[in-house]
């Protein structure tokens, strides 16, 4: 079943940013760095004036943010319909019409008015019949999630981690029943072949009737989801650790957020978090996360798909969603994928989640550009409910420092610092390619260590 869901993956966003899921706690590893102990550093204010703030970001940033697969699992069974006497005198009802030239004489035309009328009333014409199609299912979405303490507490969005009855029903009826109600249609009208022909119109009328019926009597048993840690790729090939959901919001217009664990995990890097007041209207955000547009690219390699992509905005306004909850309005676009992401200030702070995007019907789509966030002093409030008090690790301390050292071409001090995260944190993502760039830059004479 897992290697044909990369072909079939759902990016499940609806008027959201992406998919939506969430208190162990463990001993610290190591002692960690507080926010002011981490982000306040002497070096800071010597780095290098020409490297942008996007650049700084991303390469700050980019360590503690994590694509994540949520994987929805359900048993589907569905009755095959089997027609009522009401059908079959539905047969001698079109032959009074031609004869009273109220539709056309032909087979071809009579059948369509029998399917025609059919569908306008399928639970008249039709019932379940016995020995129920039943079959597994599996859909997975994706998301992004972020690190906020060395242990391994991520915080992402709740629509990213569990959907209701209801988006159960909704979306293993649109995944799975459009080839069932093909086969049904096709099956249907073979035995019809001798007397008419099975046009496109006659085969529409069919697949509308069962599709209809389909979605009526489908029913879903142990409907359940797992949320894992990688790409849909990683968990196809067993590559993805599984997530342990330890606590979860309500979906948009929800407080939306969701709290993960993964197990056996020490030194990972985190980003720290920041205040409402860090942020206003007329500041420029940044938004980092894995959006589906780029995962879901068949021209894009697997390899350069599991970097995030840093995205930027204004801050447009605050709004406040039908059920109380503040939301900021910016127009850092992001696309299905990006939920749950965190977005920050100029300084590196996180200051809220990607949740949602808005939807204007009478546009007929999504409106540029409009995406709402949820501030970061809601997910703390909730982060101390959990007993889960957000750090900046030593690794990513040293990391900054080093990248503080990088950018201001002082290469030869950033080279210790890079190698010592990586002792730290040996699947640190992105420090071996700072390492490569600092013996370069040092073999080329660039570095301007004092």
């Amino acid at each position: 079943m897992r290697r044909s869901l990369r072909n079939g993956v759902a990016l499940v966003s609806l008027s959201l940013a992406g998919l939506s899921v969430a208190p162990a706690h463990q001993a610290m590893a190591q002692e960690p760095m507080t926010l002011e102990r981490a982000t306040t550093t002497q070096q800071a204010s010597r780095t290098s004036p020409e490297v942008s703030i996007g650049t700084r970001l991303a390469a700050r940033t980019d360590p503690s943010v994590r694509q994540i697969t949520t994987v929805y699992r359900a048993t589907m069974s569905i009755p095959p319909p089997k027609a009522t006497k009401a059908y079959y005198q539905l047969f001698k009802k079109a032959e009074a019409h031609a004869k009273a030239g109220r539709i056309p004489s032909d087979n071809q035309s009579r059948l369509k008015w029998v399917l025609k009328t059919a569908g306008g009333d399928v639970g008249k014409y039709f019932v379940p019949g016995k020995a129920a199609r039943v079959a597994p299912g599996e859909i997975p979405g994706i998301c992004t999630g972020w690190w906020v303490t060395p242990q391994g507490h991520m915080v992402t969005g709740s629509h990213c981690v569990g959907w209701s009855k209801a988006s159960f029903q909704q979306n293993f009826a649109e995944m799975f029943l459009p080839k069932l109600t093909a086969d049904d249609a096709k099956a249907f009208l073979q035995p019809m072949r001798k007397s008419v022909v099975i046009d496109e119109g006659l085969t529409k009328l069919a697949q509308t009737l069962f599709a209809t019926f389909n979605v009526k009597h489908l029913k879903l048993k142990n409907p359940r989801s797992a949320v894992y840690l990688g790409s849909v790729d990683a968990y196809v090939e067993g590559k993805a650790p599984r997530l342990t959901l330890l606590r979860k919001g309500e979906d948009w217009p929800g407080l939306d957020w969701a709290l993960l664990k993964a197990s056996n995990m020490r030194n990972l890097p985190t980003v720290p978090l920041g205040r409402d007041g860090d942020v206003r209207v007329g500041d420029t955000l940044y938004i980092n996360g894995y959006p589906g547009t780029v995962d879901m690219s068949p021209y894009l390699s697997r390899k350069s798909k599991d970097h995030p992509t840093l995205t930027q905005g204004a801050f447009n306004a605050m709004r406040t969603s039908i059920r109380g909850v503040p939301y900021i309005q910016t127009q850092v676009p992001v696309y299905g994928g990006n939920s749950g992401g965190p977005v920050f200030n100029k300084d590196g702070k996180v200051i809220g989640i990607a949740i949602a995007v808005l939807i204007s019907d009478r546009i007929g789509g999504q409106t540029e550009n409009s995406t709402l966030v949820l501030p970061v002093d809601l997910i703390k409030q909730q982060l101390k409910l959990a007993g889960v008090t957000p750090v900046t690790s030593r690794t990513s301390a040293v990391y900054y420092s080093a990248l503080d050292d990088f950018f201001a071409d002082r290469y030869k001090a950033a080279l210790p610092k890079f190698v010592k995260v990586l002792r730290m944190h040996p699947q640190h993502l992105y420090v071996r390619s700072f390492i490569k760039q600092a013996k370069q830059a040092i073999a080329a004479g660039r570095d301007k260590s004092r």
